[in-house]
């Protein structure tokens, strides 16, 4: 979907009551023009949808990291910059494992300049995340708590279902007892979100779903809970999406969402 025709469905979800989070497909961008295409594209939809219920979540990669550190925190801080002004937050998705350090090492930055603009993706599967979680709780940065989707060696990582989650489990507690920044649970694992919306019981925290995947579920924890919608958007989704399926589990994780949403 291109920014028109997202837009209305943006909306459409806002209308809604949903919270709507934003993410334009395309990573490892290393030409100038495809990353400024990018910046100009969040800032127009920062610009169009200036409000609250409205955010979007950056891949680093996209916006000059592979270019260089310097490059990302430019264009990081013009976004942040406008989302502060609106009361808005931009949420930096995790990516690999090799890009952890910078990724936080970016959204302190930014941090220290726009408090409260800036959020970040932690993934419990890493092994780091058990210190990471704390260190970025101690700074009242907010934190998307998720099972982690990139395929990661067992050196760096938990690779079985059942050690992710109680890490998962472990680490949104600890996001739950927090109260300095409103964090969010994103996952569809049912197990997981039974469980973590039972210990909810401020019902303070954002539970985050993929747009059109367990719509039931997300109607469902709306009649208690705040419900975001993350959307990926832009030229590139068709292949993006089949990029990402070609990994079996992902194209087991929509085949049974699918089938348990009928």
């Amino acid at each position: 979907m291109g920014i028109d025709d997202s837009s209305s469905v943006f909306q459409n979800h806002l209308d809604q009551n949903f919270k709507v989070i934003a993410n334009l497909v395309g990573e490892n961008s290393q030409s100038i023009e495809k990353i400024n295409a990018t910046v100009a594209e969040y800032t127009d939809l920062l610009n169009r949808f200036n409000q609250e219920e409205f955010s979007i979540s950056v891949k680093l990669s996209s916006i000059g990291m592979d270019c260089s550190f310097d490059e990302s925190i430019k264009n990081l801080t013009k976004l942040c910059e406008l989302a502060s002004k609106n009361s808005q937050m931009i949420r930096l998705d995790m990516e690999d494992s090799t890009y952890t350090d910078r990724t936080i090492k970016a959204c302190k930055t930014i941090h220290e300049q726009y408090p409260g603009s800036v959020g970040i993706t932690l993934q419990a599967n890493l092994f780091r995340t058990e210190k990471d979680i704390k260190d970025l709780i101690n700074d009242g940065i907010s934190i998307r708590l998720v099972k982690g989707a990139y395929f990661e060696s067992d050196a760096v990582a938990h690779t079985q279902l059942k050690s992710i989650r109680k890490k998962f489990l472990d680490y949104s507690r600890e996001l739950l007892a927090d109260n300095k920044a409103k964090h969010s649970i994103a996952t569809h694992d049912e197990i997981l979100l039974e469980t973590v919306a039972k210990e909810d019981e401020m019902k303070n925290h954002r539970f985050e779903f993929l747009f059109g995947v367990r719509r039931d579920l997300q109607k469902a924890f709306k009649q208690s809970h705040e419900v975001g919608i993350y959307m990926p958007f832009g030229k590139e989704w068709i292949s993006y999406t089949v990029r990402r399926l070609k990994e079996f589990k992902n194209i087991k994780f929509v085949a049974q969402n699918i089938l348990k949403e009928k």
